[in-house]
């Protein structure tokens, strides 16, 4: 079990999503940043399925009842216990150690992963809070949160993995409403760079800069994914993410691929982003790339 010292401004459980319940309109929430989710569950040592915390607004302090590897993931992220850890290295917590999640000036989303996982109880068959429906809370100081059996031993404290580029560039793929916009519009959306707007939350990155218009104004309904890139009648883009509803009508122009998520959400309100075109197999690739370190690391 985890004790929570300091929560942060806001500490949410997540797996890596819930996925069954689409028709229901409850979206698959998870982690806002993958691969650093994944990347913490890896370096201790969990499944890659396993509950973990993802923290927005540093510090975050807690203690661990008995011993357990600990790791803090993101954008800007280390672990102050005995010493200072850095981001993405596993660390051996033994009892009544009090650990930090702390982060820079650049920190955005945060994750911290325990060997065991969380076992908080599932809800629709997953543990992946989306606060808008009630599903899960925000985690408050006092909070005491069950844990798995471990996998490892502490010989695994000190396995580290170097933190992805997360660079203004973006990878998409065409979207399914593409033949909706004018070849100047599709020109400046993949030429301009948009800059991250404050009302960005867990439902999308909004983004301001040159209007990309579509023909015809908006659509019928139609499904979503994490990473469509919707553009309302304003012609400001809006990048779906972990929290974004089922079915939009709006045009989607692009789809960000999924190993390229990250660089999205952890982008800071103010910072920019910049769109490149990829064909389904370079997406397809990345994405195998990043499943294969993690499972070298398990």
């Amino acid at each position: 079990m985890i004790r929570i010292l300091a929560s942060g401004a806001r500490a949410t459980i997540q797996d890596p999503g819930r996925f069954a319940h689409l028709r229901d309109g409850i979206p698959t929430s998870g982690p806002m940043d993958p691969f650093a989710f994944g990347a913490a569950n890896a370096l201790v040592g969990n499944a890659l399925a396993a509950a973990a915390l993802e923290i927005v607004g540093l510090p975050f302090s807690f203690v661990c009842e008995d011993r357990r590897l600990v790791v803090a993931t993101g954008r800007d992220v280390a672990l102050r216990g005995r010493d200072d850890i850095a981001g993405w290295t596993a660390a051996f917590a033994r009892p009544g150690e009090t650990y930090t999640v702390i982060g820079g000036a650049g920190a955005r989303f945060a994750y911290l992963a325990i060997s065991g996982g969380i076992t908080a109880p599932p809800v629709l068959g997953s543990r992946a809070a989306y606060l808008p429906a009630g599903i899960g809370r925000a985690l408050r100081v006092g909070d005491a949160l069950p844990l798995g059996t471990a996998r490892v031993d502490p010989d695994r404290a000190g396995v580290s993995l170097a933190p992805p580029d997360l660079g203004a560039s973006v990878r998409t793929i065409p979207g399914p409403h593409l033949d909706r916009f004018d070849e100047d519009a599709v020109a400046a959306f993949f030429d301009a760079a948009f800059r991250v707007e404050a009302a960005s939350d867990r439902m999308g990155t909004r983004l301001a800069g040159p209007p990309v218009t579509a023909k015809g104004g908006e659509i019928l309904t139609s499904g979503i994914v994490a990473g469509a890139v919707q553009v309302p009648s304003g012609g400001a883009p809006i990048v779906l993410l972990a929290d974004h509803q089922t079915t939009g009508g709006y045009p989607v122009i692009a789809t960000v691929i999924a190993a390229d998520l990250g660089r999205v959400a952890q982008r800071l309100p103010g910072e920019v982003l910049r769109f490149a075109r990829v064909d389904r197999e370079r997406a397809l690739a990345a994405l195998r790339a990043d499943r294969e370190l993690l499972a070298a690391i398990a």
